[in-house]
């Protein structure tokens, strides 16, 4: 009977650990969130953007993650094909906001990220996924938090 506990406990200590390890790798992402550096998220990424609003095309993959993202933000209530989405931001009060999906890559790790945000005032709303299309950190107001399943954590201010 001690060995199972022991066995367990070492079981969950590990899983621990590895939740842990996951989130290390994932803090370059912190460099999104507004800090004295400005140009900090420079430093970290080079990138590229897809408007959204004037987009001809997106990818399934590419049209789930901006579907996650205006969900999330309450935009809409169920997923939309890209004619209603271009449509939601070309008139009403989403006019004046702007949707992107930008491709971040590493400058560090070589990593992809894409992060679905938008501009309902001054700074960004989004949601950032792996490359794999898993959510990965929110983005709320200039104020990265980092997912890994379930759990959560709130970049330093630096």
């Amino acid at each position: 009977m001690k060995h199972f506990v022991l066995a367990l406990t070492l079981l969950f200590v590990s899983t621990g650990a590895f939740a842990a390890a996951d989130f290390s790798k994932m803090m370059e992402l912190c460099a999104l969130q507004t800090s004295d550096d400005p140009e900090a998220y420079e430093k970290a990424f080079s990138e590229t953007f897809i408007y959204v609003n004037k987009a001809n095309s997106l990818t399934p993959a590419q049209l789930d993650m901006i579907n996650q993202h205006l969900i999330q933000q309450e935009y809409v209530e169920a997923p939309l094909t890209l004619s209603e989405i271009k449509a939601l931001f070309t008139k009403g009060e989403q006019q004046y906001n702007d949707l992107y999906l930008v491709t971040m890559t590493s400058k560090t790790s070589g990593a992809v990220y894409y992060e679905a945000k938008s501009y309902p005032g001054d700074n960004p709303y989004g949601l950032v996924f792996t490359a794999d299309h898993k959510l990965a950190a929110y983005n709320q107001d200039d104020n990265i938090t980092l997912v890994q399943g379930s759990e959560k954590l709130e970049c330093p201010w630096q």
